[in-house]
C-alpha cells in the first residue's frame, strides 16, 4: 500500500460556530454572481483569507453556500469532487446533461470537472452544505477555484469557450 505524500496535520480547532466566520464570495467571479452568491469555509483548508476562524485540515473543503432567489449561478467546474446537501430553498440544478429540481433533503454528487449550475426559483434563499475533498490525498485540487464555463444571463462577458461533452464534462 503506498503511504499519501501528504502529512496528516493536526487541526488548531476542532470545531467552529457559522458565526465566527465571513461571507466569502470567488474573486474572480463577475460582480453581478457576487451580489447574489456567497458562502462560508467552516472545515478545510487552510488560508481562505487573514482571521480566518474555522478548522484548518488539508484534504478536505466544507461551507455554507447562499444563492438568493432568483439567484443564478452559471455553469461552472472544478477539479475536486463535490457533494451539496440542500437544507433550505430550491433550485433548478444541472449537473452534466441532467437537470432537476433540487429541495431541501437532498444530497447531490458533482464528479471532478463535471459542469453544474444553479438557479433559485424559490422565493427563499437556497442555503446548501458543500463538502470538496481530495481523493487519494492529491490535495492540490482544493487550491483550484473554480471555474465559469458560461457568462451570467445579463452579463455582456465574452461567450464560454467549448461546449458540453459527454457526460458534461468539457
Amino acid at each position: 500500500m503506498k503511504k499519501s505524500k501528504t502529512r496528516a496535520t493536526k487541526p488548531k480547532a476542532s470545531y467552529v460556530h457559522i458565526d465566527r466566520v465571513k461571507w466569502r464570495g470567488t474573486r474572480s467571479y463577475p460582480a453581478e454572481l457576487k451580489r447574489v452568491y456567497r458562502y462560508k469555509p467552516l472545515i478545510g483548508g487552510t488560508d481562505w483569507y487573514p482571521g480566518w476562524r474555522g478548522v484548518p485540515l488539508e484534504d478536505i473543503a466544507t461551507g455554507i453556500l447562499e444563492l438568493d432567489p432568483g439567484g443564478y449561478y452559471p455553469l461552472h467546474m472544478h477539479p475536486a469532487p463535490e457533494i451539496y446537501y440542500v437544507i433550505s430553498g430550491k433550485a433548478k440544478w444541472t449537473v452534466g446533461r441532467e437537470t432537476f429540481l433540487a429541495r431541501p433533503g437532498m444530497a447531490i454528487y458533482h464528479s471532478p470537472r463535471t459542469v453544474h449550475r444553479m438557479v433559485n426559483t424559490g422565493k427563499e434563499k437556497l442555503r446548501t452544505f458543500w463538502i470538496w475533498w481530495a481523493p487519494g490525498g492529491k490535495t492540490e485540487v482544493l487550491n483550484v477555484s473554480s471555474r465559469l464555463v458560461e457568462p451570467m444571463p445579463t452579463s455582456k462577458a465574452r461567450k464560454p469557450r467549448g461546449r458540453v461533452g459527454k457526460r458534461g464534462r468539457l
